[in-house]
Parts: C-alpha cells; sequence; structure tokens
C-alpha cells in the first residue's frame, strides 16, 4: 500500500504540474490548486481502488499495486478537465 501511495503521490503531483504545459491550457485556479486537487483525488481514488475494488476484480500482487496506482494518476488528469469545465 505504501509503495502504491508513493507512486501515486509523485505521478499525481508530476501530471498535474505539466499535463497544462503539454497542452498549452492555463489553470484556472492556479497551479497549487490543480497539484493540490489531482494529489488528493489520486490519493482518495488509490486508496479507494487498492482495498475495495482490485480485490472485488480479483487483482492481487503487483497487479493489484500498478493498477491502482496507475488508475488513480488518471483520475487525477481527469479532475483537471473537470476544473476547466467548472471554470468555463
Amino acid at each position: 500500500m505504501f509503495v502504491s501511495l508513493l507512486i501515486t503521490i509523485v505521478g499525481s503531483i508530476l501530471v498535474t504540474w505539466l499535463l497544462p504545459i503539454a497542452i498549452k491550457s492555463k489553470p484556472p485556479y492556479g497551479v497549487a490548486v490543480d497539484i493540490g486537487v489531482g494529489t488528493l483525488v489520486g490519493i482518495i481514488w488509490v486508496v479507494l481502488t487498492y482495498q475495495y475494488l482490485a480485490p472485488m476484480i480479483g487483482l492481487t500482487g503487483w497487479l493489484r499495486l500498478v493498477g491502482s496506482a496507475l488508475d488513480a494518476i488518471g483520475f487525477a488528469a481527469v479532475m483537471l478537465w473537470i476544473l476547466r469545465r467548472i471554470k468555463a
């Protein structure tokens, strides 16, 4: 669980910081809010996925670890899109 959280925190920070640069969009609430929201949502999602969803569908071992972390990082990127839709 610790490794999955660590991967999620680092990945969420990188994604929420670099994705607006890559798609050339301006953060509506600032970079700090983007990073904070993306990381918070990523942490909540990785805990839910690792503890409940992955065992329900039969994921174990490294697949459970990596799958839940990458899913949370992707969800952090979706949150960036939602933040931009709310502001627009």
